[in-house]
């Protein structure tokens, strides 16, 4: 197969396998059941005798729950009951459907993906004249801004980069994950599909890069590994609500979920995390860890908390500077600073726990995430409009702003705290994932818009 996207290979590989799956459910049906009718077997496994059918004639795939039910209402019909969530046999079913599932969500990707011309041959150029104006601007230190990497994702809820930044991983509405060949700009194999039944929301690689970890508005949180782009576990659920945000410990040993609370489990053995605590309450931001092992979270009352991770318990006087919810946290990379989030941006000396500097306040809007570049020089506020305090009337700047420009990403130099370039626009819709690559030049976005950007950042001017 020369090329993923569009592939007609795919489509009539999902077609065969669900054949395929619906064959085994029959065969299964005949070999334990074969005097039920369909109406009985519905009846047990709480479905319609259609829903049924359509599974068994492979009319449909279903949700992972039917297709559970059906198993062990098979499995164990001449007790009358379904069969034990630990029966023996459950796994290689759940892996069955999970193949499926895989590439019926591959299709669907697909669909919505540009076909490549088989034909198509790549026009000459001026002796890499483009390369070379592009290497140019990146030696002087410029800002440049890529073409989207990909579109038309029904929305992008999360970015993040491995820690050699060769891949990027990204959350779909799809209830899939997504890896990118961050070089290429192209899908980095099929998505990982399975476990998360609402849209994927947050995605993020461990230190070491061998685990990602994805959380869904399910609740659910699913660890996978990276190199066999397999699930590791069975899913993980934070205390309530959405899985909405997560976060590794700096030495790998931890995995941090947040849904109302933030749950914490010990992924030593990665194929049976333990849950070992669950800290916080009133979340209104996402998590960030410093490379000492403190973790920040932000709150619905306007300040921050630290936390120490060795102990689990609260690191000092919660950190108060905003008059509204805090909206996003990040640690500096030496963990000597920790940026707070509203509407605007207040950053923190960590050995003194006392504000440091002055507010940066040139932007118009909610901030949705903040981060540090890993080189420490860089500084950016993802913004989007907060409905709740609308431009005045009478504030130029604020009146000239465009539709784009209301979902913008500002950017700071900490050597001086000024704007290292002018803000990075494009997307038509809020900006929900961002994310800096290792070497600190790529930065990427994604939005609601569907799309997924690629940026090269300005170096330092210090």
């Amino acid at each position: 197969m020369q090329d993923s996207w569009g592939d007609a290979a795919d489509q009539d590989s999902y077609q065969t396998e669900l054949q395929a799956s619906a064959a085994e459910l029959r065969r299964l049906r005949s070999r334990l059941a074969t005097s039920a009718t369909l109406k009985q077997i519905a009846e047990r496994a709480g479905a319609s005798a259609s829903a049924v059918s359509s599974v068994l004639s492979a009319k449909t795939h279903p949700s992972q729950d039917l297709y559970m039910a059906l198993v062990r209402v098979l499995l164990a019909y001449d007790t009358g009951a379904q069969a034990s969530l630990n029966h023996p046999e459950l796994p290689r079913w759940r892996e069955r459907w999970s193949g499926v599932q895989e590439l019926k969500e591959q299709r669907k990707i697909d669909s919505r993906s540009p076909r490549r011309d088989p034909n198509y041959v790549q026009p000459a150029t001026a002796h890499g004249l483009a390369e070379q104006v592009v290497l140019t601007a990146m030696r002087r230190g410029e800002r440049i801004q890529m073409f989207p990497m990909a579109d038309g994702l029904e929305g992008v809820w999360d970015v993040a980069f491995s820690p050699d930044g060769r891949l990027l991983a990204t959350a779909h509405g799809l209830r899939t994950v997504q890896l990118w060949d961050t070089v290429a700009q192209r899908r980095a194999g099929k998505a990982l599909v399975g476990g998360h039944i609402g849209r994927v929301i947050t995605v993020r690689f461990s230190p070491d890069g061998r685990l990602l970890a994805s959380g869904s508005e399910d609740g659910r949180i699913m660890l996978w590994d990276v190199s066999t782009r397999r699930a590791l576990c069975q899913p993980l659920a934070v205390s309530s609500g959405e899985a909405w945000t997560i976060a590794f410990s700096p030495d790998n040993r931890l995995l941090l979920g947040a849904g109302r609370t933030v749950r914490v489990w010990d992924i030593t053995d990665s194929k049976q995390p333990e849950v070992v605590g669950k800290i916080g309450a009133g979340l209104s931001a996402g998590l960030a860890v410093s490379p000492a092992g403190f973790l920040a979270t932000g709150h619905t009352d306007g300040a921050a908390q630290v936390w120490n991770l060795k102990t689990l318990e609260k690191d000092e006087a919660p950190l108060r500077g905003h008059a509204a919810e805090v909206t996003a946290v990040a640690f500096s990379p030496d963990g000597r600073l920790l940026a707070t989030a509203s509407r605007a941006v207040q950053t923190w000396d960590m050995s003194t726990r006392a504000m440091f500097g002055e507010p940066l306040t040139d932007t118009y809007g909610l901030i949705q995430k903040v981060s540090f570049s890993p080189d420490g020089r860089l500084l950016t506020a993802v913004v989007r409009p907060d409905p709740r305090h609308p431009p005045a009337a009478d504030d130029e700047d604020a009146a000239d702003e465009t539709f784009d420009d209301a979902y913008a990403t500002h950017v700071w130099e900490t050597s001086s705290w000024t704007a290292a370039c002018e803000p990075l626009t494009g997307h038509t819709d809020t900006i929900w994932g961002a994310a800096f690559s290792s070497d600190s030049r790529l930065y990427a976005t994604g939005s609601g818009d569907g799309q997924l950007r690629l940026w090269i950042l300005p170096t330092s001017r210090a």
